[in-house]
C-alpha cells in the first residue's frame, strides 16, 4: 500500500479505538497539534515554538536524570535482591524469581517515563531548531476534526489530546493527520468537537505537518 494510500485510508482513524492510550498509538511521526485556547490565533503560526512542542528539556537535564537513575536502580537491586538471595535454596524455587522482579515493578515505570520523556524532548528540541525555516516555508490548507480523544484529569480537564484532523493535500487528496498535544490541562468544556475547524501547516518534506484548532468556546 502507498503512502498516499494509507493517508487516505487514515482519516477517521479515532473511530475505532475507544480510549486515549489505544489512540495514542495512531499518532503520526511529524505530526503535531495544539488547541489555541488564549494566546494567539488558530490561523496563526506562534513565534514561540514551545506553544506547539511544550516545554522540554535540554539535552544535560537527560544525561544527570539518567545518571541518577543508574544509581537508584543499582542501589535498588542492591538492597533488595541481593540481600534476600537465597544461596542456599532454603526457601522456595522461586524466591528468588520474587526478590529479583520486585524492585523493577517501581524501576520499570521510572524507566519508562524517562525514555518517553527524553525521546520527546529530543524531537521537541530539533522541531524547534528548524522551526523558522517551517514557519516561512510551510504551506496552509484547512481541515476539520474527524476524530478526538482526551486523557481526563481530575476536575474535568484533560491534560493531553490525541487529535485526527482531515484535510485535503495536496488539493484533491484526502489526508489524515493524527497528533498528540503537548500537555495542556484543558477544561472538558473547551475540548474541541468532531467538525471544528482546523488550520493545517504542512512543511516542505510533508512529514513535518502542524494543527492548530481553537478551543471550544472561543
Amino acid at each position: 500500500m502507498s503512502a498516499g494510500e494509507q493517508q487516505r485510508r487514515a482519516a477517521g482513524t479515532l473511530a475505532a479505538p475507544k480510549d486515549f492510550n489505544a489512540a495514542k498509538r495512531l499518532v503520526q511521526r511529524g505530526a503535531r497539534v495544539r488547541v489555541v485556547s488564549s494566546i494567539g490565533e488558530p490561523a496563526q503560526l506562534p513565534k514561540n515554538p514551545e506553544l506547539i512542542t511544550g516545554s522540554f528539556k535540554t539535552i544535560k537535564q537527560p544525561i544527570m536524570t539518567g545518571l541518577l537513575l543508574i544509581v537508584v536502580s543499582a542501589l535498588a537491586v542492591r538492597l533488595v535482591t541481593v540481600n534476600a538471595w537465597d544461596d542456599e535454596e532454603f526457601f522456595p524455587w522461586y524466591w528468588n524469581v520474587i526478590w529479583t522482579a520486585f524492585p523493577w515493578v517501581f524501576l520499570a515505570p521510572a524507566w519508562t517515563h524517562y525514555f518517553d520523556t527524553t525521546v520527546r524532548s529530543f524531537t521537541a528540541s530539533r522541531f524547534a531548531d528548524a522551526y523558522e525555516a517551517f514557519r516561512a516555508e510551510a504551506v496552509q490548507v484547512r481541515g476539520t476534526v474527524a476524530g478526538i480523544r482526551g486523557k481526563p484529569t481530575r476536575y474535568r480537564r484533560v491534560s493531553r489530546l490525541v487529535v485526527d484532523v482531515a484535510c485535503e493535500w495536496p488539493p484533491g487528496n484526502q489526508m489524515s493527520l493524527v497528533a498528540l498535544s503537548p500537555d495542556i490541562n484543558l477544561p472538558h468544556h473547551e475540548v474541541p468537537e468532531i467538525g471544528a475547524p482546523a488550520f493545517v501547516w504542512i512543511g516542505p518534506d510533508e512529514r513535518t505537518r502542524v494543527a492548530q484548532i481553537p478551543a471550544r468556546g472561543t
